[in-house]
């Protein structure tokens, strides 16, 4: 039981850290560029490997694509963290509670590493009897449906924001609307 909490919990952590990324985008007009956009994949792909322990159960192989993927996630961040740590540099986006969203984007990495690490030591959760309620049932199918939804957004955020083309570095417009 605490294990199924504890991946409900990350997967909707990644849902709302995905949520708010669009609605940054769409409400507040904040273009992601390419980093952040490869972020938002390293968090789908993290999405993804939960889905797959709601779904089927608990295995080593979906919390390793799980950690693979916050890893991943993590070194993209870190690496836009670098790019703007230089005095002078500037930032890209506007703060939230004080830090970039590079800089929170690392840190929930970091964070989904070190529990899904704890998590992934459980041993106990490979061999226990995966009973799931109707309602159990209709949750991870509405997650499924919700990160769904979140990827389609997404896919048509990038083909509006790049088009067909490679993304600009600074994006400050939509290439597919601006013709």
């Amino acid at each position: 039981m605490l294990t199924r909490l504890m991946n409900l919990f990350e997967l909707s952590a990644i849902i709302a850290i995905l949520a708010i990324a669009l609605l940054l985008q769409f409400y507040f007009h904040e273009l992601p560029c390419p980093l952040c956009l490869l972020q938002r994949i390293g968090f789908l792909m993290i999405a993804f490997g939960f889905l797959l322990n709601l779904k089927f159960g608990y295995r080593p192989f979906h919390y390793t694509i799980v950690l693979l993927s916050a890893l991943f996630t993590a070194f993209v961040a870190l690496r836009q963290i670098a790019l703007h740590v230089l005095p002078g540099a500037g930032a890209y986006g506007a703060p939230f509670l004080g830090l970039h969203l590079y800089t929170w984007s690392f840190i929930a990495s970091m964070v989904i590493i070190i529990v899904t690490s704890i998590v992934l030591g459980m041993g106990w959760q490979y061999h226990a009897r995966q009973y799931q309620s109707t309602l159990w049932y209709l949750m991870t199918h509405l997650l499924f449906v919700m990160v769904g939804l979140i990827l389609a957004a997404n896919i048509v955020a990038v083909i509006f924001e790049c088009g067909f083309r490679v993304c600009p570095d600074n994006p400050i417009k939509y290439e597919m609307l601006i013709r």
